[in-house]
């Protein structure tokens, strides 16, 4: 089976998760974790977890938190891919969760570790059968050019293309159809709601706001994956749409969770999987992460 080139953010996650609301100025008990995470390692950790092979390409620093990482995807197979910025931090993400499973993030961006061109030889793609990229490691960089030769060449290859946009708010912030363009043409194009309507530059995102058409975004890829939560996923392809529903999910901890589908999809896809399939088998895995604490727990 070809394998799965993955880049983007590698991080840890300091998981609050208190038992009631917040008491600003005061106290109130919870659960504090310390968890592997980064949107991008979570994809390709789950996808080697379910057999894909993969490389992931990210960054850590040289502190202790970077060596914590090297050891934990070492233990996952991944380790080899990580590079080291001498001198700086591992990223850190405080995750607030509420007692319903949804989450909020703050990204220590005091100093990021944004990937750049020389950080991305072409000999990655040396037996891959797609290149995932992620939108964690574009608005970081501040656009997609740190990965265009290696875009390019992946697509002069007959590579496929992956991505998933990652934030509606960041989304907003650099223009969906900017974004678009900037990545250039793909093959599959992974989203949730919120993120695809964020594209258009749609406010579908907003409460109240219609869910816009997304036949447009058959123009920026051949294949348009829609997460829908406990609704389940839906493709778009310009043969129509393909839906397969969710199944029942006890909400712990949505964060990661559809990294997970990003993961079990892409496995899905590179061993040939029907498309049918390959969503339920997201959906599946998706249901699982949200149902425990952490993006990566088993």
């Amino acid at each position: 089976m070809p394998s799965l080139l993955a880049i983007g953010d590698v991080a840890w996650d300091i998981v609050v998760r208190p038992a009631g609301d917040l008491v600003w100025a005061s106290d109130v008990y919870g659960r504090v974790d310390l968890l592997p995470g980064g949107s991008a390692a979570n994809v390709a950790v789950w996808a080697r977890r379910l057999g894909a092979g993969v490389r992931l390409v990210g960054k850590v620093g040289g502190d202790l938190l970077g060596a914590l990482m090297r050891e934990h995807l070492r233990a996952e197979g991944l380790e080899g891919g990580l590079i080291e910025a001498t001198g700086e931090e591992t990223t850190r993400i405080g995750v607030v969760i509420r007692p319903d499973g949804e989450h909020a993030f703050v990204t220590d961006h005091s100093h990021p570790l944004r990937l750049a061109a020389e950080d991305l030889p072409l000999r990655l793609l040396d037996g891959a059968g797609m290149v995932f990229l992620n939108g964690y490691a574009v608005f970081m960089a501040g656009s997609p050019g740190f990965a265009a030769p290696l875009l390019a060449e992946a697509r002069r290859r007959g590579i496929a293309v992956a991505f998933d946009p990652s934030s509606f708010s960041l989304i907003r912030r650099h223009g969906g159809r900017q974004l678009l363009e900037d990545i250039g043409p793909l093959d599959v194009l992974l989203t949730n709601e919120e993120e695809a309507a964020a594209l258009l530059g749609a406010d579908a995102g907003d409460a109240g706001a219609a869910q816009p058409d997304l036949a447009p975004l058959l123009g920026a890829a051949t294949l348009v994956v829609v997460k829908r939560g406990p609704r389940g996923a839906s493709a778009l392809t310009r043969d129509g749409w393909t839906h397969a529903p969710a199944g029942r999910i006890h909400v712990v901890d949505t964060m990661g969770a559809g990294d997970a589908f990003d993961g079990a999809f892409l496995e899905a896809w590179l061993r040939g999987a029907g498309l049918g399939e390959a969503l339920r088998r997201a959906n599946q895995l998706g249901a699982h992460v949200a149902g425990r604490l952490g993006a990566q727990t088993r």
